[in-house]
């Protein structure tokens, strides 16, 4: 009988509606508890890409999947010279009303430069070669299709525009420890902080989901180039780059 990768089985059980509704469930705490339950390390993740972007001066950002907007609203605030536009989507309306509120609270330059919009990564309303740079942080492994999300990526993204995600990976932990952390304690929080059973699914789908070389095939495939990768904090998350070619 033929194995089943489980990137594949966990990619079934990616049901969008059931997804967006998670999703929403936990937009009051997420926040909190992304920054709690990464020791405050997802903050320098999200900056690490975001400064680590090949970003022009008066370039088109998209930013897919962009929860309450941190890594969207970094591209303003960690390149003063940038003078484009940053476009943000997600399929949760609860996290776009919190993202659009964070960056209210900015005030000037900030909000006439970002749109928050409801999308799907999978059919991104956007035309042929529009933007320089797309972004996703912690969502990849959320689509419910793979391919399809990083076919509309490459779509979308002018030739020699720069793919930057921010994803956990399968195997990418070696500590028997930092793997106890991620898989149990981490998710036991969470469910308990947010009354959800949201942290077990996010737990589950970074362990299902696709290792690093499987992943870069995967890039490869729907036609991008110049694939780099940075490990992160014992290699609980991984930043990986990548141009269409």
């Amino acid at each position: 009988m033929a194995t089943v990768e489980p990137a594949v089985m966990a990619e079934t059980r990616k049901d969008p509606k059931a997804v967006g509704a998670m999703f929403s469930s936990i937009a009051p705490v997420y926040d909190s508890l992304n920054r709690t339950l990464s020791l405050w390390q997802d903050v320098g993740w999200r900056r690490r890409l975001v400064r680590g972007a090949d970003l022009p001066e008066r370039g088109l950002v998209l930013d897919i999947c962009t929860g309450t907007g941190d890594l969207a609203l970094g591209f303003l605030t960690e390149h003063p010279e940038f003078k484009g536009r940053v476009y943000a989507i997600d399929f949760s309306a609860l996290m776009i009303d919190r993202a659009r509120d964070k960056v209210a609270g900015l005030g000037p330059p900030y909000p006439p430069r970002v749109d928050f919009l409801m999308g799907d990564a999978l059919d991104l309303e956007f035309p042929d070669d529009k933007f320089d740079i797309a972004s996703c942080a912690f969502g990849v492994r959320n689509f419910a299709d793979t391919v399809q999300g990083l076919k509309e990526m490459h779509r979308v993204l002018k030739v020699g525009g720069q793919a930057n995600i921010l994803e956990f990976f399968s195997g990418g932990v070696r500590s028997r420890m930092v793997r106890w952390y991620v898989d149990r304690l981490a998710p036991f929080i969470g469910n308990l902080i947010s009354g959800s059973r949201a942290y077990t699914y996010l737990s589950v789908t970074s362990t299902e989901f696709y290792r690093p070389q499987q992943f870069e095939e995967l890039l490869s495939d729907v036609g991008f180039g110049e694939i780099t990768w940075e490990r992160l904090t014992f290699g609980i998350a991984h930043i990986v780059r990548a141009r269409k070619e």
